[in-house]
């Protein structure tokens, strides 16, 4: 396992790593990748995102198996709940599903909410894909270097893009979700992320882009990023406003306002790093 892991959740991915032994075979490579591999782990709030490389088929067993781990996992460990994980067949390395495209993709196992499902999706896309191969964390298998990745910053780029054209539209068409806390601080966090990705050239974690964003951007934004810190890390303080329709009907348009200079942003800055 990684020294650089947070001493944290070591605990937990030690004893995830000792229940998964009886599974060795499935195996060819295991990754911590998402906030932790950027160093900006936050025992608070940050998920415990790791990358399962598999080969060959589950049997039934094998899977109810799994998800015992999981559940005793979550039960036994603080961290537990948060530890997500995609089973992903090691042929799809490198596969990136946008939607705008048909790759065909078995459906695998993956972990999500502290929830277990045998046959789901997820985590192919070049932000992924792109962290495991310039930061990833190695808990089993090859080191991240030896790993036949071919994914480049234009493909960041191109998801990106796909998230304020495609993501952030179906969102908007649904604008009651932002009633509620959880779509307010993914949907605001991400943005700022985006415009990192695409401005600055780099990948950082959602609570550095909401201090680096508040005070860059046009002040009518402070409240609501101030807002979404808020709801990542101080959930008991006041909410910054005092109505939640005010703070679902400036979501609404900070996603307006995002969708418009990330897209302004892609065709200044659409370099490939």
């Amino acid at each position: 396992m990684e020294s650089t892991l947070p001493l944290a959740i070591q605990p937990l991915l030690d004893a995830y790593l000792h229940g998964l032994e009886p599974f060795h075979s499935h195996f060819s490579g295991i990754y911590v990748t998402g906030s932790i591999a950027l160093g900006a782990f936050e025992e608070q709030a940050s998920d415990i995102d790791v990358m399962a490389l598999t080969q060959g088929e589950w049997s039934s067993l094998e899977l109810n198996q799994l998800k015992t781990l999981h559940r005793h996992l979550i039960q036994a460990f603080p961290f537990g709940k948060r530890l997500e994980v995609w089973y992903t067949p090691v042929r799809y390395l490198g596969v990136m599903r946008t939607g705008r495209q048909e790759n065909p993709v078995d459906p695998y196992p993956v972990v999500h909410d502290g929830i277990f499902s045998a046959a789901s999706s997820g985590g192919l896309n070049a932000v992924t894909w792109w962290i495991i191969k310039h930061h990833g964390l190695r808990l089993l298998g090859p080191h991240r270097s030896e790993l036949p990745l071919d994914v480049t910053w234009k493909d960041v780029l191109s998801t990106m893009q796909f998230n304020l054209d495609v993501y952030f539209a179906r969102q908007t068409k649904r604008p009651y979700i932002y009633w509620g806390d959880v779509a307010v601080e993914f949907g605001v966090t991400n943005l700022c992320r985006i415009f990192t990705t695409i401005e600055e050239g780099e990948i950082i974690s959602k609570s550095e882009s909401l201090v680096r964003w508040r005070d860059r951007l046009p002040s009518r934004w402070q409240p609501l990023l101030d807002e979404a810190w808020r709801l990542r890390h101080h959930l008991r303080q006041p909410s910054c406003y005092p109505h939640r329709w005010q703070r679902m009907r400036e979501t609404l348009a900070f996603i307006q306002y995002g969708r418009e200079r990330g897209r302004n942003a892609l065709e200044r800055f659409s370099h490939v790093k």
